[in-house]
């Protein structure tokens, strides 16, 4: 929002009246059913958390506190996942394709080589009690160091290493009544149509919307209202910039973030948003990041929409920038489900990503588009095979990939990019088995 209403609702986190908390809009993962507190609590009337309540975000939030059982024991309580995650991949981003940071410093989607691969393995543990619950998710692999913190370990080793630590996500909930649930700590971000782990999405591969145009996490509070089944808000304070948690001090200013969900058993609707200053030190230059979200389903058929929208103030970007103005980077997803059978499905995805001139001058980044393509099979339970393509497309103007050509067999120096367009199969395998 504006500044100045972000500042309101700043000043209205300090309030226990405005601790909301609503599921995670749209990148977590699967609900999961929690017990109740100790056996001397069985007695007592549960509460039913505020994120049961809420209509059911697109995401399906894995995070989200269950209802507690009547009479249930310690174990009854503890909600757990044991999952992992690996590929086999050809015709990707090395030789043929774009070479990891010439595009983005990120290596979407998983890793920056071909051939086989483990995205993550890990697993997940919420214990829920009567008032209060916590939770903590681990992972490993190539695909989880591009999306937890980075540790400076220059102080500890000399190194001037960065290190990546395992915690997906890490905290602790407070649950004061059925309509109000509070988290303190390190979670995942409640925007965009895709959640982490992939067997929940359309797509083995998380699209480029999902890795250039949205946060991954967040540290800070969490909280949200539960005002009815169809109607829930969602509101965060939280370090680092409109774009997630990845700088964890040196934050003078927190960002504020928020979400709208309005839902039904068929469609949802959910609107939000992240405001905060264009650095950590500083209070001036504020930037804004929008998302929305459109989820329908009609038998066996599932249509999400998802859109993303930043405004970035010039200064804030480059200080060293002769342009006047701002950036403003904006990125739109499709993405369509089908289920033929309880063992075979079919995802397919239409992304496009761009922005105004100042956004392309200071970040190179041109237009893009993706399309993917996924065929599921289940062959058992809680274990899930993927075969897919997926293509990458830019303007002739901008050319972004690198053919082998390209590269000097003497010195193995590239040249100029000389491509418009990507190409790449994958073969994904997935298991997971949790109560």
């Amino acid at each position: 929002m504006r500044k100045f209403l972000s500042l309101a609702v700043m000043c209205s986190m300090a309030l226990p009246v405005m601790a909301f908390a609503q599921p995670e809009a749209t990148k977590v993962e699967e609900d999961e059913e929690m017990g109740v507190g100790m056996e001397e609590m069985a007695a007592e009337e549960p509460t039913t958390p505020a994120l049961d309540e809420m209509p059911e975000s697109p995401k399906v939030a894995a995070d989200d506190v269950g209802e507690p059982e009547e009479g249930s024991s310690f174990r009854d309580n503890i909600d757990w996942m044991v999952m992992g995650s690996a590929f086999y991949r050809i015709g990707g981003y090395i030789g043929d394709g774009v070479i990891a940071g010439e595009y983005n410093s990120i290596e979407y989607p998983y890793t920056s080589y071909n051939g086989f691969g483990l995205n993550f393995v890990g697993g997940d543990f919420q214990y829920t009690g009567e008032k209060f619950a916590i939770r903590l998710d681990l992972r490993w692999g190539t695909g989880a160091v591009r999306l937890t913190p980075q540790i400076d370990a220059t102080a500890a080793d000399d190194t001037g290493a960065l290190l990546r630590n395992p915690v997906k996500q890490g905290y602790i909930s407070w649950i004061p009544t059925d309509k109000v649930t509070i988290d303190f700590g390190f979670f995942d971000t409640i925007f965009g149509g895709e959640v982490v782990d992939e067997w929940n999405n359309a797509n083995y591969t998380r699209g480029a919307l999902y890795f250039l145009r949205q946060p991954f996490n967040h540290l800070g509070i969490r909280s949200a209202f539960a005002f009815n089944d169809t109607v829930g808000f969602t509101l965060m304070l939280t370090n680092g910039g409109v774009l997630g948690g990845t700088l964890i001090d040196g934050n003078e200013t927190p960002t504020v973030g928020w979400q709208l969900s309005l839902a039904n058993d068929d469609v949802g609707f959910f609107f939000g948003g992240q405001h905060g200053a264009g650095n950590p030190n500083d209070n001036k230059n504020w930037e804004n990041f929008f998302d929305w979200v459109l989820t329908a389903s009609a038998g066996v058929f599932t249509l999400i929409a998802n859109g993303d929208y930043q405004l970035i103030p010039t200064a804030a970007q480059d200080p060293t920038s002769t342009i006047t103005g701002g950036a403003f980077a904006y990125g739109h997803s499709l993405q369509l489900i089908f289920d033929a059978s309880d063992e075979i499905s079919i995802g397919l995805r239409g992304e496009h990503l761009s922005g105004n001139e100042d956004y392309r001058n200071n970040s190179g980044q041109p237009f893009l588009a993706t399309a993917t393509a996924t065929l599921r099979y289940k062959p058992v339970e809680y274990l899930v095979l993927s075969l897919e393509y997926r293509g990458e497309f830019t303007s002739a103007a901008n050319r972004i990939y690198y053919s082998r050509a390209a590269l000097d067999p003497t010195t193995g120096e590239l040249g100029d990019a000389d491509k418009r367009a990507n190409h790449a199969a994958i073969l994904g395998f997935s298991a997971f088995i949790g109560n």
